[in-house]
């Protein structure tokens, strides 16, 4: 009985032991010692010293000092550019002569870049002086206060105090959360930073909300408009048929440091969700900052939401703009690819984070970062218009006789009955959509006429047409009947056309008669019924043809006219086609012709003339008992 009371007794003596000293570690500060201290910008300054005093007696002299200016190390390298929340902490180096390292860190603790190693010569209570391994950038740290004026100070300190004596300042009298200007570590707590308390921004949410929304444009049904990607409701979606760099604005009524997002999917044809982003921020809607742009991987479930997408900003902005330039199935698939859509994007703030900002904008308004000359010139789309009947010159580009003159256009067309006419002249011409991708017709019986040529250069036309009865016309030629001067030329030209829909109408011109060109290229698909498609590529030079047609009584008409090599890729799949393929002049003309029919018959005019070497390959699968019809001519001729 007394052995197992002493046994008792000893152990309760340890167990108060180890309490006590549990307490002892619980009470102490929370941090180690220097390298866990936070220093804010106003805790930092350029000064002038007495050097003889500080690094040769306890007492350091400040004549004067600058807070918010920090060198980096060498001071020749120039000053650091804070950014909103950004502090400075210190990391050992582990050597003995300059055994910390200054880093710059953004408020969300992400590292934002160095300004050099040193030793501290000459370190007090509230003060110390920090001196780079260059013996030559000197600059005042204060661990107590957030300095707010330019007159000097003085302490009595310990001269190139040890990393232990560092800890010991820094455990009795230092901040570990920066300081602004004024403040102090008694008015700031001497403990951590509370942990973030996120918060999401919505059309319903409180206290900060989002007051208006800028679609890059207006080209979403009804009830699929933007503004349903922010009411918090996955059953809802924000579709548009820009497809590439669709995106939208929104304007909070309090700006505030968003820090993260989330997607989520909507509810049909995964082919539409967005691959990439770029995320813009702004406090006037006019002057635009990238904060970031990245990839997104978005699962093929439906009202799915994607982790949260980190974008380390620090900055508080009224406005913030986010573009879309990708989606997962690309162009020319139907209703799959035919747009981007996104159920939610949800961004969020650190409640706990007081940084805000005011609205600068000049009027109600902003300039929408999707429109023309706004924040990125390779990201708007112009909606040419969403009313009927327009007549519009979508462009009108004449620039001569300029050597590697490049010119694009980039249009979206969303409507119906419109007449767009684009002319250009010079060299190297381009007609391209959205981030130099296809341009997109979406829309019935529109009127296209593009018009390019006279240079040295090659021009380039990339265009998809979405819908039915629609009139395309491409002149890549300097001829009296384009409407361009007429000449000589030597630029080749490259038309790559993709066309869903009924009953459009497709003329395409390449080259005029005579000349030395350097060569030209047609890449055509077409899918849908009684579409209609011209083909004329002609000069002195290769020419090459692509097409594949699918559906049902359509017509393909290709001619190839002089010197050079010709060559016609041409499939034809459906019922009803007929395809006119004529090649003549000086050089090899070839053709590999498929046809697959399955069911009513098709028709196909092949001929052949020139001095050269003549060859073609025809591939039927015809199921009809009348076939296809077939008929060949070869002979000589120009």
């Amino acid at each position: 009985m007394w052995q197992a009371a002493r046994i008792n007794a000893r152990l309760k003596y340890w167990a108060y032991f180890v309490v006590a000293v549990l307490m002892l570690v619980i009470g102490k500060s929370s941090y180690a010692g220097l390298t866990d201290i936070k220093f804010g910008s106003s805790q930092i300054a350029d000064s002038q010293w007495n050097v003889n005093a500080c690094l040769n007696t306890t007492t350091c002299q400040i004549y004067s000092k600058n807070p918010g200016v920090m060198y980096k190390i060498p001071w020749t390298t120039g000053q650091w550019s804070w950014q909103s929340g950004q502090y400075v902490q210190f990391s050992l180096t582990g050597n003995a002569s300059y055994p910390y390292e200054g880093k710059v860190y953004n408020s969300n603790g992400t590292l934002a870049g160095t300004i050099g190693t040193g030793k501290i010569v000459n370190m007090g209570p509230d003060y110390f002086f920090f001196v780079g391994n260059d013996n030559d950038t000197g600059q005042l740290f204060s661990g107590s206060s957030g300095m707010s004026g330019t007159s000097g100070v003085t302490w009595t300190g310990t001269l190139n105090p040890t990393t232990a004596q560092a800890d010991t300042y820094a455990n009795a009298n230092y901040s570990t959360v920066p300081l602004s200007a004024g403040q102090t570590a008694t008015s700031t707590p001497n403990s951590a930073p509370p942990p973030p308390s996120w918060q999401v921004i919505r059309t319903n949410s409180n206290p900060v909300v989002i007051s208006n929304i800028y679609p890059t444009t207006n080209n979403s049904p009804a009830n699929e408009t933007a503004s349903k990607a922010f009411d918090g409701n996955t059953a809802t979606k924000y579709l548009n048929f820009d497809k590439q760099n669709a995106g939208v604005t929104v304007k909070l009524n309090q700006g505030r440091v968003v820090q993260k997002f989330t997607v989520t999917t909507a509810n049909d044809f995964s082919g539409r969700d967005p691959t990439s982003y770029k995320l813009y921020g702004s406090n006037d809607g006019v002057n635009w900052t990238l904060i970031k742009q990245d990839s997104i991987s978005l699962s093929e479930n439906r009202f799915w939401t994607s982790p949260e997408i980190i974008v380390n900003n620090t900055t508080a902005y009224v406005y913030y703009f986010i573009l879309f330039p990708t989606t997962k199935a690309g162009n020319g698939c139907g209703l799959n690819c035919d747009s981007m859509q996104i159920a939610e994007i949800t961004y969020y703030y650190d409640a706990n984070d007081g940084v805000t900002s005011t609205d600068q904008a000049a009027g109600s308004t902003p300039a929408n970062p999707g429109t023309a000359g706004s924040v990125c010139s390779d990201c708007f789309s112009s909606n040419i218009t969403t009313a009927q009947t327009n007549t519009v010159t979508a462009a009108r580009s004449r620039v001569t006789a300029v050597s590697g003159n490049q010119i694009w256009i980039e249009e979206k067309i969303g409507s119906s009955n419109n007449t767009v006419t684009i002319e250009q002249t010079g060299n190297n011409n381009r007609v391209q959509g959205l981030g130099g991708g296809d341009a997109i017709i979406s829309g019935q019986s529109n009127n296209i006429s593009i018009k390019q040529g006279d240079g040295a250069g090659k021009n380039l036309v990339e265009f998809n047409v979405y819908g039915s009865s629609n009139t395309v016309t491409i002149w890549q030629a300097r001829n009296v009947s384009t409407g361009l001067a007429d000449g000589s030329e030597s630029g080749g030209h490259y038309a790559g056309l993709g066309i869903n829909g009924n009953s459009n109408t497709v003329t395409i011109r390449q080259g005029n008669e005579g000349g030395a060109n350097s060569g030209h290229f047609g890449l055509i698909n077409i899918t849908g019924n009684s579409n209609a498609m011209t083909l004329r590529q002609q000069h002195n030079s290769d020419k090459k043809a692509f097409i594949a047609i699918d559906g049902n009584s359509n017509t393909g008409d290709v001619y190839q006219h002089g010197s050079g090599n010709h060559y016609v890729d041409l499939t034809l799949t459906g019922n009803g086609h007929t395809a006119n393929v004529t090649q003549s002049g000086i050089g090899t003309q070839r053709a590999t012709i498929n046809l697959q029919n399955v069911g009513g018959a098709s028709t196909l005019n092949l001929v052949q003339q020139g001095i050269t070497d003549r060859v073609y390959s025809i591939t039927q699968q015809c199921a009809n008992l009348a076939g296809c019809s077939v008929s060949i001519t070869q002979g000589n001729g120009g």
